[in-house]
């Protein structure tokens, strides 16, 4: 959508403004196979981008706070994992339960997939149990239930 405008405004239009008018109706084939008009002032950002940066400017970039968590603070955190060392099998529905009776967290503040999220890296770099999840009749042998 920007390209005619990187090797020279087409002639048919007087000002980049109207161009950027021009393509946003005329729109453009996604490459997930939709349709898509994008606003003009998305197809004049781009081009500023383009022209600040080059190719590399047109990539979406990451969060900046990306690998922390926007709704769980620090204190909350240590709740979290005061809970999970000492009750390593306690599931995320259940911390998430319990942080909300003793007044740390609402529903409206805080998600139960954000503490099951936080969980979930919590594992993964700290390895904070080593048991096995199992079912409950499962065990890690074979006769072990009877």
């Amino acid at each position: 959508m920007i390209s005619p405008l990187i090797v020279g405004l087409p002639e048919e239009f007087k000002t980049k403004e109207a161009y950027f008018r021009a393509a946003s109706a005329r729109g453009a084939l996604h490459p997930n196979g939709s349709f898509i008009h994008p606003a003009p002032t998305s197809i004049k950002r781009w081009y500023q981008h383009y022209q600040k940066n080059g190719f590399d400017g047109l990539l979406p970039s990451g969060r900046s706070d990306e690998g922390t968590s926007r709704k769980i603070d620090p204190a909350l955190e240590e709740q979290i994992r005061y809970l999970k060392t000492t009750y390593p099998r306690m599931s995320a529905a259940a911390i998430f339960r319990q942080l909300c009776i003793n007044g740390s967290t609402n529903r409206n503040e805080l998600s139960e997939s954000t503490v099951n999220r936080f969980l979930n890296n919590l594992a993964l770099k700290e390895k904070t149990t080593n048991n096995q999840d199992m079912r409950r009749y499962e065990r890690a042998h074979v006769n072990e239930v009877w």
